[in-house]
C-alpha cells in the first residue's frame, strides 16, 4: 500500500513534468520521495530523486547544480538495481545537467557529456525506446555541434532523425487502430 501512494505521488510529478509545469511538480516529487525515504522504497526513492532533478533543471539554469546534487545522489541504486529506462533516464540527466551549466564547457570535458549520452544511448537501443533514444541523439548532435566535429553530428543527427520517424510511424500506427 505505501509503495502504490509513493507510486501515485511520482506518477503526479512525471505528469507535471511531462505538462512542462514542473513547479507544481516538484511538490509531488518531494512528497514521494519523502514516503520513500519513510518506508525504506530504495529503488522508488531514487527515481523520486531523478524526477525531482528533472523537474529542477526544467526550471532553468539557475537551478543545474541543485539538480546535479540530486543526479548524483541515485547512481549506485540505479546502476545496480534499476531499470534500463531508469540508467538511461540517469544517463541523461546527467548529460543535461551539464549542458544547462552556464559554468560548464563542453570543450574542456567533452567526455562528462558524451559518455552518459553513449550509455543512454545503449540503454535505449536494448529497448527500443524511440523517444527516449530521440533525446539522447538530439544531445548528441548538439554536444558534436559545439565541438566543432561534423562527422559525428551528421551521424548523430541522421540517428535523431530515424528515431522520430519510428515515433511518428509507431503514433501513425496506433492513430490508424483507433478508427
Amino acid at each position: 500500500m505505501q509503495a502504490e501512494n509513493a507510486a501515485v505521488l511520482l506518477l503526479l510529478a512525471e505528469i507535471h513534468k511531462k505538462s512542462d509545469n514542473a513547479v507544481l511538480g516538484l511538490s509531488y516529487a518531494l512528497a514521494s520521495q519523502s514516503f520513500c525515504k519513510s518506508f525504506n522504497l530504495d529503488l522508488l526513492e531514487a527515481s523520486a530523486t531523478l524526477t525531482l532533478a528533472e523537474l529542477w533543471l526544467a526550471l532553468g539554469s539557475s537551478h543545474v547544480k541543485r539538480a546535479l546534487g540530486l543526479v548524483y545522489q541515485s547512481p549506485p541504486m540505479i546502476l545496480v538495481h534499476g531499470s534500463l529506462e531508469l540508467r538511461a533516464r540517469s544517463q541523461i540527466v546527467l548529460a543535461k545537467c551539464h549542458l544547462t551549466d552556464p559554468e560548464f564547457s563542453v570543450f574542456e570535458d567533452a567526455r562528462a557529456v558524451l559518455n552518459p549520452l553513449n550509455q543512454a544511448a545503449e540503454d535505449v537501443q536494448v529497448l527500443e525506446y524511440h523517444e527516449m533514444a530521440a533525446e539522447v541523439y538530439y544531445l548528441k548532435a548538439m554536444t558534436y555541434n559545439h565541438l566543432g566535429k561534423e562527422g559525428k553530428r551528421e551521424e548523430a543527427a541522421a540517428c535523431f532523425k530515424e528515431h522520430v520517424t519510428a515515433l511518428e510511424n509507431l503514433c501513425d500506427k496506433e492513430d490508424s487502430r483507433a478508427y
